[in-house]
């Protein structure tokens, strides 16, 4: 069935206060990991030793607390912001004597 440009096969959209199938499906699933499945993940996350824990722990931070992202700082015209060194103090002056 075709319609007409601006029109739809139900003009008067969706009913208010309902969800889309994908809201929905989300929502199952966080039901089921905040019930049936973080008693399995708290006992997944105990047997964890070492480096594998501290990735675990780590890649689970990102869900509560988003990286952010890196930025670089440069002054007009993407000139450096901190200048250039005068002097060089990586020169090595040990043989000159006072």
């Amino acid at each position: 069935m075709v319609f007409a440009k601006g029109q739809s096969g139900n003009p008067k959209g969706r009913v208010k206060g309902s969800k889309n199938e994908k809201n929905l499906q989300w929502e199952k699933f966080r039901d089921f990991m905040m019930n049936a499945g973080l008693e399995r993940f708290e006992l997944e996350m105990k047997s964890l030793k070492g480096k594998d824990y501290v990735a675990s722990m780590k890649d689970m931070m990102e869900f509560f607390q988003p990286k952010l992202a890196r930025t670089e700082l440069t002054g007009k015209n993407g000139e450096r912001l901190i200048p250039k060194p005068i002097i060089d103090v990586s020169a090595n002056n040990s043989d000159k004597k006072d």
